[in-house]
């Protein structure tokens, strides 16, 4: 099917790159044809002239050369990057109900982006935030990227909703939308990142109160009191339980490659976890039995050939999302028993999180034991403050590692000093290259991994092992006061209407219908709350509305909670049933 004559370029390349994303690639082709683009059913491929046959980019590549420059990123092969333009495109990802590294696979397979370059990006945004952050792209036209904008589906087919705001009645559709395109000489790479800035919706809130005028002043006044108290005192920075992965085991997994046990590690990874769909249960039931009529100690040979045969077999009973436990099986499924190198063929990101589980357990439990022991307003001899700590321009590591940072233990001279205060304290990660606190914060690192069977010196030996994931440590503060911290309290009638206006609602020209507290209420109002703050990398923002609201943030008592009505009522109904 001949389209009309478009005489410009970009609008071309456009329709080229629509074609060859995931929407139309199983089914079209497209060709030039005496200035004209053709459209071809996929069925018809063969006939096609290979002289004019283009694989979607308009570039008149042969047919076994889809991409029309051999799988590099950018622009065609033989047309040369322009001198005075910067390496890199710049642009803002929006997403809602998918995770970064997801988002980021999805729009490099749209937009047949180099997998080894891919998409950069400073910082991961979890699945339940709706976010926007900078990207960037080697060498790449805005055109690649805008054909993403054209997605109607998600990437498992359903609808999208296009107007954006997180309402539940999407049914878990995502959102992956661009924009803001420049061109920069800095890629956004991890470590890169200096802060986080957050607004979060608190619905339905119940803080007693019978009349309606009660209720609110009520609210009101709890409200206000929580949001001076988060800005004036900030929290303790423990690691969210994020960090430990969906089933909380992440570390465990951590401790089994620190002692250099990687048949442990893949062990844990594979082993049955709860509440995952009854195909990958069953395949994980599958795993751990893979050698029942097996004496492994024996009979070397059947052992490999018995998990080779279940690793072929249960691969595709894994989700496009478990990273891990595919690349295990793909690997051992070629090199069965081999679990050095299963594990080595998780991407290092992934390998690297896993030993930062480990770190951060470490952290957390010494840091409650400090708070415990410390208290958490005043410094206290032995411990360890930052005492420089450059920024990434200034010759420093950026969020991450030790480069341009400098500590000190105090005395008993620092302390009647008065010089530091709560918010100069740090704790270490632990690593191979940092300084352990005094007194018994520094003793209770020894005593954490003498009882996981780990020794310091092995940080060091880890380093040896895989130098992708060495650990060298870092510090972290043990006190985080966030800034820019605003509030606002809401009233509203349906329990799952937008209280924030997103990004998306605003280019859609969607408004918000919640209105403040001072407008008055009656019986159907429910109460909200929408409160900002702004956070240095690695703070996590659901320990702060920990602090704020006094309740757990775990999923397990998040999704207990109510929209409408006693907001609260599963959770006391569970707790006298027991």
């Amino acid at each position: 099917y001949p389209l009309p004559l478009i005489s410009k370029k970009q609008p071309r390349r456009s329709i080229h790159v629509l074609i060859k994303s995931t929407d139309f690639s199983s089914m079209a082709r497209a060709d030039n044809h005496e200035g004209k683009i053709r459209i071809w059913h996929k069925r018809f491929e063969k006939a096609m002239p290979k002289d004019t046959f283009s694989g979607g980019n308009g570039g008149g590549a042969g047919r076994n050369n889809s991409n029309g420059n051999g799988g590099k990123q950018g622009k065609p092969k033989g047309t040369p990057w322009p001198r005075d333009r910067p390496n890199y495109l710049k642009f803002v990802l929006y997403k809602e109900n998918i995770d970064t590294t997801t988002a980021a696979k999805d729009v490099g397979r749209m937009a047949r982006l180099n997998p080894k370059r891919g998409i950069g990006y400073a910082g991961m945004k979890d699945k339940r935030g709706i976010t926007t952050q900078f990207c960037t792209a080697y060498r790449m036209e805005k055109e690649q990227l805008l054909a993403v904008n054209a997605r109607s589906t998600n990437a498992n087919g359903a609808a999208e909703n296009v107007a954006g705001g997180g309402n539940t009645s999407t049914k878990g559709a995502s959102i992956i939308k661009l924009g803001n395109f420049t061109y920069s000489d800095d890629e956004c790479r991890l470590g890169t990142l200096t802060g986080n800035r957050f607004d979060i919706v608190l619905r339905n809130i119940d803080v007693g109160g019978d009349a309606d005028s009660t209720k609110k002043l009520l609210v009101q006044e709890k409200l206000e009191n929580a949001g001076k108290a988060l800005k004036a005192h900030g929290f303790i920075n423990y690691f969210g339980m994020q960090r430990f992965g969906k089933f909380h085991d992440t570390h465990e997994t951590g401790i089994a490659i620190m002692k250099g046990d990687f048949e442990g590690a893949v062990g844990i990874i594979m082993r049955e976890k709860p509440g995952e769909y009854p195909q990958t249960i069953e395949a994980r039931k599958r795993w751990a039995t893979r050698f029942e009529s097996i004496d492994v100690s024996k009979d070397e040979k059947a052992a490999r050939e018995a998990e080779m045969k279940c690793a072929r077999a249960i691969q595709r009973d894994m989700g496009r999302f478990m990273a891990c436990e595919n690349a295990i099986l793909y690997s051992l499924s070629r090199n069965p028993r081999d679990y050095k190198r299963a594990f080595g063929s998780i991407s290092k990101n992934m390998r690297s999180m896993f030993l930062h589980a480990y770190q951060s357990f470490l952290w957390n439990k010494v840091a409650s034991h400090r708070i415990e022991t410390g208290g958490s307003t005043e410094v206290r001899v032995g411990d360890l403050v930052l005492t420089e700590d450059k920024p990434l321009e200034k010759g420093g590591g950026g969020t991450s590692g030790l480069k341009g940072k400098s500590v000190q233990v105090l005395d008993e001279h620092d302390v009647e000093e008065g010089k530091y205060s709560i918010t100069d304290v740090v704790l270490p990660l632990a690593g191979s290259r940092i300084r352990y606190p005094g007194g018994s914060a520094g003793n209770l690192f020894d005593e954490l991994m003498k009882k996981d069977g780990i020794k310091k010196t092995d940080f060091e030996r880890i380093g040896k092992i895989d130098r992708e994931i060495a650990l060298g440590g870092d510090y972290r503060k043990l006190v985080c006061k966030p800034s820019d911290v605003t509030w606002e309290s809401l009233q509203y009638k349906d329990p799952v209407q937008p209280l924030l206006q997103t990004d998306l609602m605003k280019v859609n020209g969607i408004d918000i219908t919640a209105t403040t507290l001072s407008e008055g209420s009656d019986n159907d109002t429910l109460f909200g709350m929408v409160i900002g703050f702004s956070l240095p990398p690695s703070s996590y923002a659901t320990i702060a509305l920990r602090e704020l609201t006094k309740r757990p943030t775990s999923s397990e008592y998040q999704t207990k909670l109510e929209l409408s009505g006693k907001c609260e009522r599963n959770i006391h109904a569970s707790d006298n049933s027991s």
